[in-house]
């Protein structure tokens, strides 16, 4: 694809309101700010070694995701190297 078709490809998609961008930010700003305050208390609780060794503990079904989530990537990088 040349570029001129990439930019009329991406027009739409992009955003020029800063209101929602703001909100955006301020969305994904809670949540960080939340999961802050989580890890916090946890740590408070627990003590920081066994949040840490909490922390990189990966269950059996979440190899499973993981694994999942591989495979589609794997087949939406074979589509698109194909040259649609």
């Amino acid at each position: 694809m040349k570029l001129s078709e990439w930019i009329r490809w991406w027009s739409p998609l992009v955003v020029n309101n800063q209101w929602v961008v703001f909100a955006l930010g301020a969305g994904l700003g809670l949540l960080v700010l939340i999961a802050l305050v989580r890890a916090g208390l946890h740590i408070r609780e627990y003590g920081f070694w066994n949040y840490l060794k909490s922390t990189f503990t990966i269950e059996n079904e979440t190899w499973r995701l993981i694994g999942i989530l591989l495979l589609l990537a794997m087949a939406c990088a074979m589509v698109f190297t194909q040259g649609i």
